[in-house]
């Protein structure tokens, strides 16, 4: 493997699902205070639409990041916006699991707040990346420019020929004396 193909960007997206993979699922997310000492509690399937979500967003992100450096993706879909498009999720979600917090009674522990941050560190390489390969935030506003990015581009911006039509029924032949 060439390690000199992988840029800053891939690097950051790689890190952050890597990070998030790890430690997402071993660090507690939420944390109880009680008259014994601290209990710790959940992890990010326990909240999956914020959390469990965001944690498949990021942990995806990374390792289709190492899979496009290695070529292993089609290069005729426009990976760096759907990087940007996975890992802004995953940081909206993320917050809004900081602002929601833990179930009542507990605080955020160090999981939830950690994978705020590694989904941001993600998000941070996409944008790197969706820089890079030529993307303005602008562009973003625009139904059509989006489309298009989507649409598959084999260089050849003229429609197909029709068909040809059918050929006709053969005649009936003579009849035989």
């Amino acid at each position: 493997m060439d390690f000199g193909k992988f840029k800053t960007s891939d690097w950051l997206m790689i890190g952050g699902g890597a990070a998030m993979f790890v430690l997402g699922l071993m660090l507690d997310w939420t944390s109880v205070a009680t008259p014994f000492g601290d209990v710790t509690l959940d992890g990010p399937f326990d909240y999956f639409l914020t959390g469990g979500l965001a944690w498949i967003l990021v942990v995806g992100v990374g390792a289709l990041a190492v899979a496009r450096v290695l070529d292993k993706l089609p290069a005729d879909r426009p990976w760096p916006l759907i990087f940007l498009g996975a890992t802004a999720l995953a940081v909206v979600l993320m917050l809004i699991q900081l602002l929601i917090g833990g179930r009542e009674g507990t605080g955020r522990g160090m999981g939830m707040l950690g994978a705020f941050v590694w989904s941001a560190i993600a998000a941070a390489g996409a944008y790197l990346n969706f820089q890079a390969s030529g993307g303005n935030l602008k562009d973003l506003t625009d139904v059509d420019k989006l489309k298009a990015s989507f649409a598959k581009d084999d260089g050849n911006d003229e429609m197909p020929p029709p068909p040809p039509p059918p050929a006709p029924p053969a005649p009936p032949a003579p009849p035989s004396t």
